[in-house]
């Protein structure tokens, strides 16, 4: 329990807690030991290489969320599993401000022609960053590409599309404009406040600058 008069620090979710599966008429039957994992890292634009990003800046998205890639692979009809509390190991802040990842049947995507496998049978591989377009044979292959990283970038291309992300986007910029607006009224304030204060003390500084008239002594 915590000491007395300390907050108590916040409980982290159970990560192998509140798995969905999509389509949900195979939450009984998937199996998806075998499935590929994606966290929004992967295709996020505003991370480096080093913290998760498997695409390049151009062809991924900002701050995409464990829901977009849901939404996204729905209307992809991919097969997938959401984990929502499954963080990101190589970076802190979105393991805590940005939870999440999901697991894709990369080869239920290949059947469908979403996603290609490589001249050796198998997919690209995860850990090898894909940032280098000039030299990226993927991206050299008439803008097709194998396995999960252009999966990545089909993703990425539909995220933008996506109703929820945008009514979220927006509301994120009106509560900074809203949050804007009161910190420039309290700095108005502090500023007024401070003329005020600065005019007083100057007046009564002069007021006590004056010799005050008296009776003079014989």
């Amino acid at each position: 329990s915590p000491l007395e008069g300390n907050s108590p620090l916040p409980v982290k979710p159970d990560s192998k807690s509140g798995y969905l599966i999509w389509p949900m008429g195979e939450t009984f039957t998937m199996k998806y030991d075998n499935f590929s994992v994606i966290y929004p890292n992967y295709l996020d634009s505003n991370k480096t290489v080093k913290l998760g990003r498997r695409i390049a800046a151009k062809d991924a998205v900002p701050e995409p969320t464990v829901q977009d890639l849901h939404e996204a692979l729905a209307s992809l009809n991919v097969r997938h599993v959401i984990q929502p509390y499954k963080g990101y190991s190589r970076d802190a802040i979105s393991r805590w401000d940005n939870p999440g990842r999901v697991l894709v049947d990369l080869e239920g995507a290949a059947e469908k022609g979403i996603v290609g496998m490589g001249s050796d049978g198998g997919f690209d591989l995860d850990d090898v960053p894909d940032i280098n377009d000039e030299n990226d044979k993927e991206n050299n292959n008439a803008g097709k590409g194998a396995g999960k990283k252009q999966l990545l970038r089909e993703i990425a291309k539909v995220v933008p599309t996506l109703p929820n992300r945008q009514k979220r986007i927006d509301e994120k910029a009106k509560a900074a404009e809203v949050e804007a607006k009161k910190l420039a009224i309290q700095a108005e304030k502090s500023k007024s406040a401070a003329s005020k204060g600065g005019g007083g003390s100057g007046s009564s500084g002069k007021q006590s600058g004056k010799k005050k008239k008296g009776k003079k002594k014989k």
